[in-house]
C-alpha cells in the first residue's frame, strides 16, 4: 500500500516457512507428549514479539516487524491451545 516504485524487492514472505515450521513442531511435540514443550513455544513467541517491537521502531524495518509480530502472536495462541490439554471427546 505504501510501497514506492523505486523500493528494492522484499522477500518477507519467506518468514512464513519458519513460522509454519515453528507451529508444526509445537503441535507435533505436544501431540507426542513432550514434557514442558509449551515453555519453548512461549519463548519462541516472545522472541518474535520482541523482535516485532524492535522492527516497528523504524520505517525501513517496519514490514519485517509486522511479519514477526504476526508469527509471534499466532505462535502464542497455538502454544496456549496445546498447553490446555483438552479432554478426549466422548463417543456414544
Amino acid at each position: 500500500m505504501f510501497k514506492r516504485p523505486n523500493d528494492p524487492v522484499e522477500y518477507n514472505y519467506l518468514y512464513q516457512g519458519s513460522g509454519a515450521a515453528m507451529l508444526a513442531s509445537m503441535i507435533a511435540a505436544s501431540s507426542m507428549g513432550v514434557p514442558n514443550v509449551h515453555l519453548m513455544g512461549y519463548l519462541a513467541s516472545s522472541i518474535c514479539c520482541i523482535g516485532a517491537i524492535c522492527g516497528l521502531s523504524s520505517m525501513p524495518t517496519a514490514r519485517i516487524g509486522n511479519t514477526l509480530g504476526q508469527i509471534g502472536v499466532l505462535g502464542g495462541i497455538v502454544t496456549t491451545l496445546t498447553a490446555m490439554n483438552f479432554p478426549a471427546p466422548v463417543l456414544t
